[in-house]
């Protein structure tokens, strides 16, 4: 709910503090990502030697404070400030969340299980676009970062009195007690396993367009239909929840070949969402492509987790977050945003959009035909940009089918120790 509250706000945000697509680009992306993917590494670390219920608990606190904070922006760089703090305090969750689980439940279970704890995603998609945007709508936008993020401290606390700390490697009955290995002995191990590069590219360009649309879909939604703020929050965030709900379930259950097709299979299924000119088909689109693509994601992390020893785990899903986050959350939505202002600029039949439409409307008392051709030319930008961006999911579906063909021979396999004789 932190993370997509910013997504239901863009608009009027952008509106008020008279930003650019490029501006909002960089806050939901380069700006979020860049310190959430480095501090990972080191975050990362930092679980495979300390106790990980406790650097959740501490880091649920920090992003929550970020978000509140996000409420008391001024202009870009202070909103920008309070992206970055968001960033850090997920850092540290991802990594030690995906050990744990790896150390609950054995290889057979963890896509499945992924698969429901990561339900919390499209729920709180679903709390932070509907609750959020109902909000906004009766308080204004700062008022939503408020509530969206006083709440999470009572979350940190839940988890810090609530979470179990299991012996490393408990699953697969050899209980690690060796020291964690070095960064460097965790990187050379996993870029040996064909498997891990090629999810590890694929799993980056389809989070490069992913997390471009998700972040733009709510502006291109207000942009382009006539629909409310609060109504178009409650609206996309059941899309959301039923959608990516179901669709995680249904990738839980399997790997192999099925990231692959869903990847590809997504792609057309955007495109009719996009180029529709009709809210209802647009959103049925939008669903269908949701539920296809987001079945990737749950049996990608499993088998990364799959992939590395007890004592690599939360390593591993740092370095993928790394890679992920700094490559597709931050720069998809950030090149998202300035093909949109690109495209906007040559459809404005003015001479300088961006001064002549600032925050993508006609200067306030301005000529009504100026504030029609500014959006005009904000809601095509935006349009255009967003089918552009689908062409990278072909890219993924590449990488996918190179890791099914090699993905049976690099699994972890523990280390037997034989009984000694008596």
């Amino acid at each position: 709910a932190d993370r997509a509250i910013l997504a239901v706000l863009a608009q009027p945000i952008k509106e008020e503090l008279h930003l650019t697509d490029t501006h909002l680009g960089i806050l939901q992306g380069l700006g979020f990502a860049i310190l959430y993917s480095v501090l990972g590494v080191p975050l990362g670390l930092l679980a495979e030697r300390t106790n990980r219920k406790r650097l959740i608990a501490a880091c649920v606190a920090v992003w929550s404070a970020m978000t509140a904070f996000c409420g008391l922006a001024s202009g870009f760089f202070t909103l920008l400030l309070g992206r970055i703090g968001v960033g850090i305090g997920e850092a540290g969750v991802q990594p030690p969340t995906s050990s744990l689980l790896a150390d609950h439940f054995p290889p057979t279970r963890r896509a499945s299980v992924m698969a429901i704890v990561t339900l919390g995603s499209p729920f709180g998609f679903l709390l932070g676009q509907s609750f959020g945007g109902w909000v906004a709508s009766e308080w204004g936008w700062r008022a939503a970062f408020l509530a969206m993020g006083v709440p999470g401290i009572l979350v940190a606390l839940l988890v810090l009195f609530t979470l179990r700390e299991p012996p490393r490697g408990l699953v697969e009955g050899v209980v690690s007690t060796d020291p964690a290995p070095s960064l460097m002995t965790v990187l050379r191990f996993l870029l040996a396993k064909p498997t891990y590069v090629h999810l590890l590219v694929g799993t980056t360009v389809a989070g490069f367009t992913f997390n471009a649309v998700a972040n733009f879909v709510l502006p291109f939604y207000l942009r382009g239909f006539d629909v409310s703020l609060a109504a178009m929050g409650a609206i996309f965030g059941i899309v959301v929840f039923t959608s990516n709900g179901l669709g995680m379930l249904a990738g839980g259950f399997g790997f192999d070949w099925g990231p692959a097709a869903a990847i590809s299979l997504c792609a057309p299924l955007y495109f009719g969402a996009f180029y529709s000119t009709d809210m209802a088909i647009s959103l049925a689109f939008i669903w269908l492509a949701n539920f296809v693509l987001i079945t990737y994601f749950a049996p990608t992390m499993a088998t990364m987790q799959n992939l590395a020893g007890p004592r690599m785990r939360a390593t591993t899903a740092a370095l993928t977050a790394l890679v992920g986050g700094l490559l597709g959350a931050g720069l998809g939505p950030t090149v998202l945003g300035i093909a949109s202002d690109f495209f906007a600029t040559r459809l404005f039949t003015g001479t300088d959009f961006i001064a002549s439409c600032p925050g993508g409307r006609g200067p306030q008392g301005g000529p009504a035909a100026l504030d029609q051709a500014c959006q005009a030319a904000s809601t095509q930008g935006l349009r255009y940009a967003l089918i552009l961006m689908l062409v990278f999911f072909f890219w993924a579906t590449i990488h996918y089918l190179l890791a099914a063909r090699t993905l049976r021979k690099d699994l972890y396999v523990p280390e037997v120790i034989p009984a000694q004789p008596v």
